[in-house]
């Protein structure tokens, strides 16, 4: 049986920002946080361990009308203080069909953030609520996560140190997922939310993850819902010349997860209809 050569690597545990920027413009740099995304290929290039647990960015904390969650917050964290007082969040349904107990205790916000895996639940919700990202490396600065994602190349040597959005309480929100059991991958996501203006739509944004696009903002969709009342709106007719594209997998057909998109989309769209 041939033996692995063990390599030898540096761990550094920065205390502040500045050092963790310095420390990311070195080569063979592997961030480590919850360490539930490290892969065997990272740990054979890398030469240093940058981890992160050493910096003040486990928080989820409300500051004005804007939520702030830090880098090292875990999934268990968001679930427990952001749902304790907005128990409708997308974010927080989405993270609560993620993983399984013990992985949403350890699997962090920045890390996953950054990663945004087709698979990922929270990509749907994060583009609903508008979130911003705040960034060191390479790049310092806050970005939109609709950037990030467009652009995730631009953003290598790069780590995520927060994630924020506004808290609204004017806009309704519908969060589902497609996956063969409760701990499998989600096959695709359907996120809507709707700011509301008495009973009327003022501004939509409905997202579909896990298609060919990594996902798909319906903006004809969007449009043809401002200024109008949801219980005015046929679903079937709404979604019906909606086009998705997905990759087969093993939930299913690309053609069959096209239609059990449009399920969900108008299972979302009827629920909030039914809520107003």
């Amino acid at each position: 049986m041939e033996e692995k050569e063990l390599r030898a690597m540096e761990w550094y545990r920065p205390k502040s920002l500045e050092e963790l920027t310095k420390l990311l413009g070195e080569d063979g740099v592997l961030i480590h946080s919850g360490g539930t995304a490290i892969k065997e290929d990272k740990v054979k290039s890398a030469t240093k361990v940058v981890d992160l647990s050493g910096l003040p960015l486990r928080y989820v904390k409300k500051e004005g009308d804007t939520w702030h969650i830090g880098a090292t917050a875990t999934f268990r964290d968001v679930i427990d203080i952001l749902g304790k007082e907005e128990c409708f969040n997308p974010l927080v349904k989405a993270l609560k069909c993620t993983a399984t107990t013990p992985l949403r205790n350890r699997i962090t916000v920045g890390g996953s953030v950054f990663l945004s895996p087709l698979w990922s639940n929270f990509m749907g919700p994060l583009l609903a609520l508008d979130a911003k990202l705040n960034v060191v490396g390479k790049l310092n600065g806050t970005y939109s996560y609709e950037e990030f994602l467009s652009n995730k190349a631009k953003f290598q040597g790069c780590a995520v140190t927060e994630v924020s959005f506004q808290a609204d309480g004017s806009t309704c929100f519908f969060f589902d997922r497609f996956a063969r059991t409760a701990n499998d991958y989600s096959a695709l996501t359907v996120t809507l939310g709707f700011s509301m203006k008495g009973d009327v739509v003022d501004e939509a944004k409905i997202i579909v993850t896990g298609c060919k696009k990594v996902y798909e903002r319906l903006n004809a969709v969007e449009a043809g819902l401002k200024g109008k009342s949801l219980k005015a709106i046929d679903p079937d007719r709404l979604f019906d010349d909606v086009k998705l594209e997905f990759a087969d997998k093993p939930a299913g057909s690309g053609p069959y997860l096209a239609e059990v998109s449009k399920v969900l989309l108008c299972r979302g769209l009827n629920a909030l209809g039914s809520a107003r």
